[in-house]
């Protein structure tokens, strides 16, 4: 694990800027950093040393140094690949799983790519040609930037690390703007700064001869028409999450895991024990709430969950509790800093204290139960809309000519709400319109009294048809709910989810992992029909049937909690000089763009009890990061480290397990 860095020059590269490229991710690799310089190229990569401790140091090169490669992530089939290029005759030096990525190039060629199973985001360099070869692997777990600045190109795996070239200066991708505001991340190729782009799940990208090409070595599939039996499918998915969870144990360091107190990452968890042999370390966050109060009961459901499952299956298990006071306000522009661009999800807070307790403890290597949701439908979005589907199949002239205005005209009442909103939904028939129904911060009908600029709020669905038109038409499936599920996993995912994850482990120098999220368990998922998913009025129904008797009955039965923090809260309290300062008219007029009057009117939504908090944080989050990177009048006061987050917590108290059963 460790952060890549590089630039091709045909004037002649600049060793120097990889120096401060480096110095710029060194929280990435915190054990030490190599590079690289030959003519037009020079490139490195710090590195947090995982596998072959001694001898991993990166770039690592082929027996006639023709190859060279530098890689963030791990490939957990690299045994096998390194006893099947042995055997065809290659001499490896190293016990790295990177080595397999050179010899497998010299091999396979770009073919390579599609024989490893990991995560990564890769450079190989290929002397000979004067050709670059660059990779982000199928989930998108980890990521990869570029950008051409004249005729050079220069890459790394976070942005900022970019802006070390005195080329390059920071400005904001205004196009961006209308998708990040529906879906609260940038999708690809763009990112929030001008100029700068990133690789795509699954896709590479060949730099050779001063032109650039990007293609896809993977896609995922979904075709639910020939499924095999549920008995036989709750066998397979056993099997397959077993073996995804195995391969994730590689490691010459410590490892543990995320424990929510969810299904997914029990699951995981369990699994970890069974195959280890020993008790797993976990670890999980509460919030510093009086006990027994409201916000106790409500926010540290999964702490207490999470207890109990720890206490059940017999883990080491360690908690950290995330103060409420105003030093989540001093936090907070760190880990929107960390993100490189906006990314509006608040539980960005959650994963840097747990990251940071992990790191204190020792364990730079943390599993997750990521991506369980996606694969398995586990929100309750898609059983909302199949109750839509099924409306939809009543004739189009009596639902709008009788029931949608009779369901629309009922009373503004709790006992209502699903029948107004099922009205409502029920006349977006576009496909992009329904998915953000459910997938949504902004509507696209909010942009043009938000944007300043009446073009750009215009634009909002001609901006996001490329990214989710393809996804949403590509499942050969006969329900629109396996569609919204197959277009998060392939955005969602790769693109809030994973990079929020990713940043901020990387921030407390932490790797994460996420079984599943193994292609494999993808491909077998996604040919399981909806019907397997949700069935007898249960979510996840052939995931749970998979892993009923490793997991815990309560977690088992539980019902759907997100893990989510108390931030409707704080931004009416503890965050609340941020909000003042940052969504503030004069300092929304400065930045320009968005209206100051609409920006007020959110924020005193919600400060007077009403619920804004997802347009508010998103807002929040851009301005916060318009102040670092691109106008710079917010200056970090130090580097943001795990003493740093852990010195600033709330007295530990311990949420016990059987409090709430």
């Amino acid at each position: 694990m460790c952060g890549i860095y590089g630039q091709f020059n045909p004037h002649g590269a600049d060793p120097a800027l990889i120096e401060r490229m480096a110095r710029r991710m060194a929280h990435r690799g915190p054990d030490g950093a190599g590079s690289y310089h030959a003519g037009p190229l020079a490139f490195g990569a710090g590195r947090l040393a995982i596998i072959d401790l001694a001898a991993g140091v990166q770039p690592i090169f082929s027996e006639d140094r023709r190859i060279a490669v530098v890689y963030n992530g791990e490939i957990y089939n690299y045994r096998e690949l390194r006893a099947e290029l042995e055997a065809a005759g290659h001499v490896f030096t190293t016990q790295t799983d990177t080595e397999v990525i050179v010899h497998g190039y010299e091999q396979w060629g770009d073919t390579v790519l599609e024989r490893l199973r990991g995560m990564l985001g890769l450079c190989i360099w290929d002397a000979p040609s004067e050709r670059l070869l660059l990779a982000r692997d199928r989930m998108g777990e980890k990521p990869l930037y570029y950008a051409h600045v004249g005729d050079e190109f220069i890459f790394a795996s976070e942005i900022k690390a970019l802006f070390e070239h005195p080329g390059l200066r920071p400005q904001v991708n205004a196009a961006a703007l209308p998708a990040y505001l529906a879906l609260g991340y940038t999708p690809p190729p763009y990112t929030m700064f001008a100029g700068i782009e990133k690789l795509a799940a699954g896709e590479f990208m060949v730099v050779e001869r001063g032109r650039s090409e990007k293609a896809r070595y993977w896609t995922a599939t979904m075709d639910t028409s020939r499924p095999p039996s549920y008995d036989e499918a709750v066998r397979q998915v056993r099997e397959s999450v077993i073996e995804a969870v195995e391969t994730r144990l590689m490691s010459d360091v410590p490892l543990g895991a995320f424990l929510s107190g969810g299904l997914d990452s029990t699951a995981v968890v369990a699994i970890m024990g069974r195959l280890m042999g020993r008790p797993v370390q976990t670890f999980t966050v509460g919030f510093g709430f009086e006990a027994g109060s409201k916000d106790d009961n409500k926010f540290n459901v999964d702490a207490r969950y999470s207890a109990l499952a720890a206490e059940r299956l017999g883990t080491e298990h360690h908690a950290i509790t995330i103060p409420q006071n105003n030093s989540l306000a001093e936090i907070l522009p760190h880990l929107i800093y960390a993100l490189d661009e906006p990314v509006a999800q608040p539980s960005i807070v959650q994963t840097a204290y747990v990251a940071a307790l992990a790191r204190m403890e020792g364990v730079p290597v943390m599993l997750t139960g990521d991506a369980g949701d996606e694969l398995f439908l586990g929100y309750p979005r898609y059983r909302s809309d199949l109750i839509l589907e099924r409306y939809l199949r009543i004739p189009a002239l009596l639902r709008s000519a009788a029931l949608t205005p009779l369901l629309e005209h009922l009373p503004a009442h709790p006992r209502f709400e699903s029948a107004r909103k099922l009205a409502r939904k029920s006349r977006n028939t576009d496909s992009i319109q329904r998915y953000l129904e459910w997938q949504r911060i902004f509507g696209l009908e909010q942009l043009p009294g938000l944007l300043s600029d009446d073009r750009l709020a215009a634009s909002g669905y001609a901006s996001l048809t490329p990214a989710l038109r393809p996804l949403l038409d590509a499942p050969n499936t006969p329900h629109f709910a396996d569609r919204i599920a197959y277009a998060s996993l392939n955005l969602w995912i790769a693109e809030e989810s994973n990079m929020r994850v990713d940043k901020m482990c990387m921030a407390m120098s932490i790797e994460s992992r996420a079984p599943l999220e193994d292609h494999k368990l993808v491909e077998l998922a996604l040919t399981l029909p909806l019907e397997y998913k949700l069935r007898g009025g249960d979510f996840k129904a052939v995931f749970k049937d998979a892993v009923a008797d490793f997991v815990p009955r309560e977690v088992l039965e539980r019902p759907k909690w997100g893990f989510f923090p108390p931030s409707s809260g704080w931004l009416r309290g503890v965050l609340r000089p941020l909000v003042d300062q940052y969504l503030s008219p004069e300092y929304v007029g400065a930045v320009g763009y968005f209206e100051p009057d609409a920006v007020q009117k959110l924020v005193d939504t919600h400060m007077n009890g009403g619920y804004e908090l997802w347009t508010l944080w998103s807002l929040l989050t851009f301005h916060i990061w318009h102040a670092l990177y691109i106008d710079g009048s917010l200056t970090l006061d130090s580097t943001l480290t795990p003493q740093r987050l852990m010195s600033e917590r709330a007295p530990v108290r311990t949420i016990e397990a059987a409090s709430f059963l």
